[in-house]
């Protein structure tokens, strides 16, 4: 099926705005991502940057523990002193320590075992007893996390002399620091809490920050360098805006792009469309030109594509013309029909005979009119001449170019199928009873209902003279008419002539 021009722009249109819609969401999904890694490199280091503040306080406190844990007179308390003694120093202890809520002096017996003091809590005493048992250094615990009096502990051990331990200091620190460094370092509508697990492997929030978002908002977690807390920070949510900062120029430029393609392509389209008419009507000049028998030399032509093959067109229009002229000087035209006369078809089948070893043998088939003289008994001879002309006419439409094509006189005419086989020669003539029309007009509005009876056949080795070619299409030609007419007879030069095969009729 054949499409216009306009189809096929609009076609190249839809592709290229496909193309630049999948580019743009290619683009606009890369933004996101570029966004959003962004956005987690942020929050991982805002949850860093407190991680670490939470750590170096910490480590603060542990260091100071450490320092007082490794004074002479705390050992001796813890080896010698009274409880009275021990409580007096812990006084003292506790006031030398930033945000200490408690503190304690645990004394090791000969087993290595300490006993609860007064007023400690289980939680605290179980913390300690795990530290000793495991000899690994200390880290933060919270304690009592629902209670009021919540708080989180560190425990140091204490060293005599000759650096054996003969207890444990313990201290609880109030949680309001780590609560203030928290809600300094997240940002505003963002949620912070801090993690401790359980006993029973699950976690435990111990310290929040915030309001947490039920929203995909991208979460961080970090965990502490004790490794006892993991820090939970969930951003606040950060909405993809297409129309910010520099977006808002690449959506202009995009769009800029669009409408200039399109402007392109509309102007394309026009070119071309304008180029193809003015070269259809070129081409319709000509082959007006060519029928009223003048063909110029130039003719003006909009597209290269075009003109090539109009430039052939012109040739051969050119060289049919002169050989018009030359067969008008040489005799060898039929004036009525423009088709070539006997003379001009006895010289044609002589040149194919005598060529028919080398390239070929060539075959020929007679077309007779069906009741011509009724035509002109009724109509006139004018309407005789309408239907040798209109016939003349229908076959040069749908005969090739190399083949011969003559009127022999009256209403006969011939075609020479030039190097074709007797088969081939068959499916030509199929294919002429099918193509040529059922009617032609004549004057006065009279219509000719056309019937053509044929004989085929083809040049043979064997064959002495052209005419034997000729002879055996005639001799198929008259048994066609015999058999009823409106039929075509095909006489093979090897099998003969069939009493009732090859025969094609429409």
């Amino acid at each position: 099926m054949a499409q216009s021009l306009k189809n096929i722009h609009l076609q190249v249109f839809l592709i290229l705005l496909l193309c630049i819609t999948a580019i743009g969401y290619t683009g606009f999904l890369i933004l996101r991502d570029m966004q959003q890694a962004s956005h987690r490199a942020s929050a991982s280091q805002v949850a860093g940057a407190a991680s670490n503040r939470i750590n170096e306080l910490v480590a603060q406190q542990h260091e100071a523990l450490e320092k007082i844990a490794q004074q002479p007179g705390v050992a001796a308390v813890l080896q010698r002193g009274t409880p009275v003694e021990r409580s007096r120093r812990q006084e003292e202890i506790k006031s030398q320590l930033t945000g200490a809520v408690s503190v304690h002096l645990l004394p090791r017996n000969s087993l290595g075992a300490f006993s609860a003091t007064e007023g400690l809590d289980p939680t605290c005493l179980d913390y300690v007893r795990r530290m000793a048992s495991t000899n690994a250094p200390a880290f933060a615990e919270f304690h009592s996390v629902d209670a009021p009096t919540g708080h989180y502990d560190l425990a140091v051990p204490v060293r005599d002399e000759n650096r054996h331990p003969v207890g444990y200091l313990l201290a609880g620190f109030t949680r309001s620091p780590l609560q203030a460094i928290l809600e300094h370092s997240r940002p505003e509508n963002a949620y912070m809490e801090l993690q401790q697990p359980t006993a029973g492997g699950a976690t435990q929030t111990v310290l929040t920050a915030g309001k947490a978002s039920n929203t995909n908002a991208t979460i961080v977690a970090s965990t502490l360098g004790s490794g006892r807390w993991t820090l939970i920070y969930q951003s606040p949510e950060m909405p993809f805006r297409i129309l910010s900062g520099n977006r808002v120029y690449y959506l202009a430029v995009i769009l800029v792009g669009f409408v200039a393609i399109f402007v392109v392509l509309f102007r394309l389209y026009s070119r071309t469309l304008h180029a193809v008419r003015h070269d259809i009507h070129s081409l319709i000049r000509m082959f007006r030109d060519l029928r009223e028998g003048s063909v110029r030399v130039e003719y003006p032509m909009a597209l290269r594509e075009f003109s090539e093959i109009f430039d052939y067109l012109r040739d051969r229009g050119q060289k049919l013309m002169k050989e018009k002229e030359k067969l008008k000087d040489m005799g060898l035209m039929d004036h009525l029909s423009q088709l070539g006369n006997r003379r001009h078809f006895e010289a044609r089948l002589k040149e194919l005979f005598d060529a028919s070893k080398a390239n070929g043998p060539s075959s020929v088939l007679i077309i007779d009119m069906d009741h011509f003289k009724q035509v002109n008994d009724k109509h006139g001879h004018d309407a005789g001449d309408a239907l040798i002309v209109g016939f003349a006419n229908a076959l040069r439409k749908v005969v090739r170019q190399t083949d011969v094509l003559v009127r022999l006189g009256g209403d006969e005419f011939c075609i020479i199928y030039t190097y074709a086989s007797l088969d081939k020669a068959k499916a030509l003539a199929e294919r002429l009873r099918k193509q040529l029309p059922r009617e032609i007009p004549l004057p006065k509005g009279v219509i000719h209902q056309l019937r053509w009876t044929g004989g085929l056949s083809a040049m043979h080795d064997k064959d002495a003279k052209p005419d034997d070619v000729l002879w055996r299409a005639d001799q198929a030609l008259f048994q066609a008419k015999e058999a009823g007419r409106n039929l075509t007879r095909v006489y093979d030069p090897v099998a003969g002539l069939p009493a009732k095969k090859e025969i094609m009729s429409s």
